[in-house]
């Protein structure tokens, strides 16, 4: 007897997640919201109208204004329409696990894939596969050194304007001198010729006031011997500066070095994302943010290629563009009264 595969699911088509929602077809509970606020209507129309196909775009909802449920319903109605997994991300797991409340509150199917993976419930991680089930995760499982995440149709990124802080965390080597001294040693010894004979002798010897608190800035770029010294200390680190440093092994020589008498910190301006293959082989990613645009340095987000537009409502959500050169810059664009 020949075994048979698991038969998918057809899923129920609607034009726009909206008419998704007002359908009444996501099993929602008693705690579910009455329903949609008129600007987060407005947010997942112009979506499913003209931005379905935007490989990056960036939606601003000021907090309190809802995020979490436009986000969600956008990542439902692509799911339903058998085009691929979807992965909707959060900076930390208190923030994926209150998400995956939400989901299951307004009725959306989805699984929580955070911490280890190989703690990962098993069925669990294939309905994500399968695109039976919204895969609710952490930035930190998407950006390493080797992602057991799906190769995603649709990635959301909750809280992008907290980002750089998550995604720039993972690609970088964090050397405390009084954690491993050995490794703090060896890794300045690399950087000698960058230093001051005097400065050196600091580092090196008992804590002192005139360098306890410095932080210098170096540029091993400039010195390709040194580069290559560099490059040669870090490879001989062991483990878990191994994976640490096969992040960011391909692109030391656009890395900056900050060194004080307390570590060593070794990471790129702008976190190398294009090198992520589940960031980067994604048809699209959509970034929820509070804030994008009003005081975020968006050139250290996420390093991007394309984007454009999206209409809305004044002060209730703005469009950004996302230019080649890796940068997030706000634009208003066909603003609609409320």
């Amino acid at each position: 007897m020949a075994f048979q595969g698991k038969t998918k699911r057809i899923q129920q088509q609607f034009p726009s997640p909206e008419e998704l929602y007002l359908s009444g077809t996501l099993p929602r509970t008693n705690a579910a919201v009455d329903g949609l606020w008129l600007h987060q209507g407005d947010v997942i129309r112009a979506y499913a109208e003209h931005h379905h196909k935007t490989p990056d775009l960036a939606l601003e909802l000021p907090t309190g204004s809802g995020k979490t449920i436009p986000g969600l319903l956008i990542a439902e109605w692509v799911r339903r329409r058998s085009e691929g997994p979807v992965i909707y991300a959060t900076p930390t797991k208190q923030l994926a696990r209150q998400v995956l409340t939400t989901a299951r509150r307004e009725g959306v199917p989805s699984h929580l894939l955070i911490g280890s993976h190989k703690r990962w419930d098993i069925l669990e991680q294939s309905a994500v596969e399968g695109a039976e089930a919204i895969g609710i995760t952490t930035y930190s499982a998407i950006f390493n050194s080797s992602p057991k995440l799906p190769e995603p149709r649709l990635i959301v990124l909750d809280d992008a304007h907290a980002g750089e802080q998550f995604v720039g965390a993972e690609y970088g080597v964090t050397i405390r001198r009084y954690e491993d001294p050995e490794a703090y040693e060896v890794v300045l010894d690399a950087l000698s010729s960058f230093l001051s004979g005097l400065l050196l002798q600091r580092l090196r010897g008992e804590p002192d006031p005139g360098a306890h608190h410095q932080v210098r800035l170096l540029l091993p770029a400039i010195n390709p011997s040194a580069l290559a010294k560099l490059d040669a200390a870090l490879a001989k680190l062991p483990a878990p500066y191994t994976f640490d440093f096969a992040m960011i092994c391909s692109g030391l020589a656009s890395c900056c070095v900050y060194l004080s008498y307390g570590g060593i910190q070794i990471r790129p301006v702008i976190p190398p994302t294009f090198e992520n293959r589940i960031f980067s082989r994604a048809e699209q990613r959509v970034y929820l943010s509070a804030t994008l645009g009003s005081g975020v340095n968006s050139n250290e987000l996420l390093a991007v290629s394309t984007s454009s537009g999206c209409r809305c409502p004044p002060r209730l959500h703005r469009a950004l563009d996302v230019d080649s050169s890796c940068s997030l810059t706000s634009q208003r664009v066909g603003m609609r009264s409320v």
